[in-house]
């Protein structure tokens, strides 16, 4: 029997059973079902949360280039900090396009060029993973500061929209003179 709880738990022979209150009901915790109720939703939420991949994690592919704080390798690659929100204002759907297809050709960010190659990642990546590496970037960098008011994040349904289309890396930059 717990210390402490003297008059709560009834003593018959080695086993502990809950005593029943003058009301009526039993300690909750000590119905077996109710308990297993509570644990297997513990378990499924929680492994819901475990499920969704997590952006920061998906950004190692991305930080050779770009760099751990998002600033870039001046003249290759271009800098996500303070830009990215740009991209999204002007094109929502250009983001993952980049992501997905990847970018060709000299690009400006800032009045400063950048002649760099990113490869496509949509046939490393899966939508959910996208969607969480667009947000994540979004939400660093001061880029979450720019974002246009009522913001939505990405989902993985916008980047299934988008990898139905089957680009190159040219068409994708392509699409970029646009965004000015």
């Amino acid at each position: 029997m717990p210390s402490g709880s003297r008059g709560r738990y009834l003593q018959v022979s080695s086993r502990t059973l809950p005593r029943i209150d003058p009301r009526g009901t039993e300690d909750p915790m000590r119905n077996p079902w109710l308990l297993t109720a509570v644990i297997g939703m513990t378990c499924v939420l929680a492994g819901t949360a475990l499920a969704q991949p997590d952006g920061a994690a998906v950004y190692l592919r991305c930080f050779g280039c770009h760099t751990a704080t998002g600033d870039g390798i001046p003249g290759t690659y271009p800098p996500l900090a303070g830009h990215a929100a740009v991209l999204v204002k002007a094109d929502r759907a250009y983001p993952v396009k980049v992501v997905l297809y990847g970018l060709a050709g000299e690009i400006e960010v800032g009045g400063k060029k950048y002649n760099g190659k990113m490869p496509g990642f949509g046939d490393q990546l899966k939508d959910d993973e996208v969607s969480a590496l667009l947000n994540y970037i979004l939400s660093r960098w001061g880029n979450e500061k720019m974002l246009p008011k009522g913001h939505k994040e990405f989902t993985p349904a916008e980047v299934k929209t988008q990898r139905a289309k089957k680009l190159t890396g040219e068409q994708v930059r392509g699409a970029r003179p646009r965004l000015k």
